[in-house]
């Protein structure tokens, strides 16, 4: 596998605009860099064209779309785009990806946080998605905040003795920590915040401010918004920044996408919607899709496929409402999968973690946590922050220690990333596969009388999805019939359009089977076309198929 750039840290936006800029000089007969929008810090939001412009236009193939950052500090998504990008340029020659670039397109948006992104990298700060103060309203928002108090670049924990505390040293570790049972009365106790300073303290109580960055661009979007005392960092309005509208208004420029990859940490899971009710209150044949494709993840990538509402959010009454993969879905019609990269419970031997446990017992949590941490001193030792004592300027002798959070737990440890950016590889190729695919089938021509002929041919989609893509896009009236026309000959007779194509029917194991494609299917996966024509014999006509999301067909047939 070639690859141009490596892959060994996390990119800042600088280096990303570095590499795009260089591949699209390098690559002009297959690659356009563009901007989605621009940042409040005046940053570019690069979105990527990769498509062989010797034939069809981008516009005119199905497409892929992928993105990363949507949160700011989840930068693995980013570079799981970036990484594919350049394997796909770079091996652009290669049979397989020389003929995927002629029949469709691929597009990027590699990171939709270019501001937040940047200060997650370059400073101690976590980040939500953005990093500007939300809700601008601070008045009222008071008590600890985090912050890097130490200056070693890294927000860890801090505890604090106490005679009440919750919590105390477990035995026989100088490291980690457990929760005090209910008969403990005599002791060495402890309360555990995070590492920080106090907004109006009282020199009693500590309570836990609201982060300052707790924006949500993944609440931002118009299904199912709520403002933000239901649903916490939902923004002003739907598409209130210009990074969810930028994301919003190029899905809906681009009427060619016929599936979306939105790369999110962390959790190690292939997450698909809806997200706002369980699966089964959904179309079975979308939800089959769903599962279908996630068979894929199966092959190197081992994430479990699981419906973003019945694996993680459960409560009827509290979901994640706005999010980006329900409103392509949702309002579209678009399938759209959400990827969680990274899981380091699972990776350090704690098992299993979909769907989402909510009765973990805290001896279960605290055996998982004391898994990471013997995972992390062998695999990652530099992440380990022993405790230390500090002189807090409120709070006086306290100690500091944890794990860097940032690249153990919502991303990979820096040296491990290329490991996991090739397993999502493998499936961001094989699901960048499933779009429709026309084409038409061999051609008869019979004369019915001195220049006037008979035509007869076929229109099949050997695709995995059906042209109209999902169930969901039906029901929405989203459907965009396939347009068929003729040139060279005046057509006496003909059809003008046809409804839509669904999928192949015998899928072979690798794909498993998808929507409308069960042996039960009604809709045809071809379409027999037949045109009366009149022209002189030894004419060539040229026969086109025309759909916004599965492209272009033609052929070619004298008469």
């Amino acid at each position: 596998m070639r690859l141009q750039f490596t892959y060994d840290h996390y990119y800042d936006y600088d280096e990303i605009t570095d590499h795009l800029s260089k591949q699209a000089e390098q690559y002009p007969e297959l690659m356009e860099l563009s901007s989605a929008g621009v940042t409040v810090e005046g940053k570019q939001i690069w979105a990527v064209t990769l498509s062989d412009k010797s034939g069809l236009p981008a516009s005119a193939k199905p497409a892929f779309y992928m993105d990363g950052n949507t949160h700011a500090g989840e930068v693995s998504g980013s570079m799981a785009c970036m990484h594919m990008i350049d394997y796909i340029l770079s091996n652009h020659e290669e049979p397989e990806i020389a003929e995927l670039l002629k029949r469709q397109t691929f597009y990027y948006i590699p990171r939709i946080s270019p501001d937040g992104s940047d200060e997650y990298l370059h400073t101690a700060n976590t980040v939500r998605s953005i990093n500007r103060i939300y809700p601008e309203d601070q008045s009222e928002n008071h008590g600890l905040f985090a912050q890097d108090l130490d200056d070693n670049n890294v927000i860890v924990m801090m505890r604090v003795k106490s005679p009440s505390g919750a919590w105390k040293k477990k035995e026989g570790s100088d490291f980690l920590m457990t929760k005090r049972a209910p008969d403990d009365t005599d002791g060495e106790f402890y309360n555990i915040y995070s590492e920080g300073m106090i907004d109006e303290y009282n020199g009693v109580n500590i309570s836990t401010a609201r982060p300052l960055y707790s924006m949500d661009f993944n609440r931002n979007f118009p299904i199912s918004w709520m403002p933000d005392a239901m649903q916490p960092g939902a923004g002003d309005y739907p598409l209130s920044h210009p990074e969810t509208k930028a994301m919003a208004d190029f899905i809906l420029s681009h009427r060619n996408i016929c599936v979306v990859l939105t790369m999110h940490t962390s959790g190690g899971a292939l997450l698909h919607p809806p997200g706002m009710h369980s699966e089964k209150l959904s179309d079975d044949s979308d939800m089959a899709m769903y599962k279908a494709i996630g068979t894929m993840a199966d092959h190197k990538l081992k994430y479990p496929t699981c419906n973003l509402f019945d694996a993680y959010c459960i409560d009827p009454a509290h979901f994640d409402a706005g999010a980006f993969d329900d409103w392509c879905f949702l309002t579209q019609g678009i399938p759209s999968m959400t990827i969680e990269v990274w899981n380091v419970k699972e990776t350090a031997g704690c098992g299993p973690q979909w769907p989402v446990r909510r009765d973990k017992t805290q001896a279960l949590i605290e055996a998982e946590n004391e898994k990471v941490y013997e995972w992390l001193k062998v695999n990652a030792p530099d992440s380990i922050l022993p405790w230390k004592k500090f002189d807090h300027p409120q709070l006086g002798e306290v100690e500091l220690g944890g794990i860097d959070y940032k690249f153990t737990t919502q991303n990979p440890p820096k040296h491990l990333l290329e490991n996991e950016l090739e397993k999502l590889l493998d499936f961001s190729m094989r699901y960048a596969k499933v779009l429709p695919r026309m084409s038409f089938g061999e051609s008869k021509v019979t004369k019915e009388a001195e220049g006037v002929y008979k035509v007869e041919t076929s229109l099949q989609n050997t695709g995995f999805l059906p042209t109209w893509l999902s169930n969901e896009a039906r029901r929405l009236k989203n459907e965009r019939p396939v347009r068929i026309t003729l040139e060279g000959a005046e057509v006496i007779t003909g059809p003008k359009k046809i409804k839509g194509l669904a999928g192949f029917h015998n899928i072979s194991t690798r794909y498993g089977y998808g929507n409308n494609i069960t042996t039960s299917a009604h809709e045809p996966f071809a379409e027999k076309l037949v045109f009366t024509v009149k022209a002189p014999a030894g004419t060539e006509i040229t026969l086109k198929a025309v759909n916004e999301r599965a492209g272009t067909a033609e052929t070619r047939i004298t008469l």
